[in-house]
């Protein structure tokens, strides 16, 4: 269940469903998914960022927060959000989306509760950004079959795949950042 907010397959999808909507000529869709992406991708990068340039603290709470719950959160009810929901039901979902998969990664030992809370929340953000900006276009866009058949032929070709991109964004917080923010002891502590 955890491997659903993975890198190997939310990059595809992020990347099929963008194409869906090109082919489909959904512009605003397509630029309103892909600002969705990048704003969600680059915030949860500049948490990481910070928050991992010293390493995990002795008492940690909050160290990384979790990229996989923000991805699935994001994308999923990203994708939700072009049925035919009404608002508070895509909220209900998406909000199981991110307990869902923050629950995992707590299960797995990987996340805190406080680092899952954090991702689930700016998946939520994510969300809701691209609701309010697409709310309307829906009707305009109802190929939700082609959008069904990428994600099953992604999640059949990506099995196995692992980017490892976490420990990409580890190495690089402490090469680069960690000679200037590990004076902050109170955040980690």
């Amino acid at each position: 269940m955890t491997n659903a907010g993975d890198q190997a397959l939310i990059i595809p999808i992020e990347a099929g469903v963008f194409l869906v909507f090109l082919v489909c000529r959904c512009w605003r869709m397509a630029a309103a998914w892909a600002v969705m992406i990048v704003a969600g991708s680059g915030l949860m990068l500049a948490l990481k960022l910070y928050f991992e340039a010293c390493g995990p603290a002795r008492h940690r709470v909050l160290y990384s927060p979790s990229g996989h719950t923000m991805a699935a959160t994001m994308v999923y009810g990203g994708l939700l959000s072009l049925t035919r929901l009404n608002r508070a039901a895509l909220l209900a979902a998406t909000l199981a989306i991110a307990m869902l998969m923050g629950w995992t990664r707590v299960a797995l030992g990987y996340h805190t509760v406080m680092e899952v809370v954090v991702g689930g929340a700016l998946g939520l953000a994510m969300v809701a950004c691209f609701g309010i900006r697409t709310q309307g276009w829906q009707k305009q866009f109802r190929p939700v079959l082609s959008i069904l058949c990428v994600l099953v032929l992604v999640a059949i070709s990506m099995r196995g795949w692992h980017p490892n991109i976490e420990s990409r964004i580890q190495s690089a917080s402490r090469l680069y950042f960690s000679q200037w923010e590990c004076k902050r002891p109170l955040l980690h502590e």
